[in-house]
């Protein structure tokens, strides 16, 4: 693999997980908002945190696992077929 294939890689999954960390926001955002103000910070702040941190090590893992098990990459590519049909279908069903 040569290097520029390694860094549209890396861009890739940065964007991924800047996308994947909006929602987390969102979430996080919503709970800090029925505290106090004076705990709206560390809670905002331990959130992200937590979350980035798990994404990461939850990435690092499913990238070794798809990495060495060799049936497992088929198998993740129709789990997330499946995922995107039933998110397509929700979305026209409503």
């Amino acid at each position: 693999m040569d290097t520029r294939a390694i860094l549209g890689a890396i861009v890739a999954i940065a964007f991924t997980d800047i996308a994947l960390q909006l929602d987390n926001a969102l979430a996080i955002s919503t709970v800090a908002s029925q505290l106090p103000p004076s705990q709206r910070l560390p809670v905002l702040a331990g959130g992200v945190l937590l979350a980035a941190t798990c994404l990461l090590a939850f990435t690092l893992v499913g990238a070794t696992l798809v990495e060495k098990v060799t049936w497992l990459k088929p198998v993740a590519g129709v789990v997330l077929v499946g995922i995107g049909v039933q998110l397509v279908w929700s979305f026209f069903k409503h």
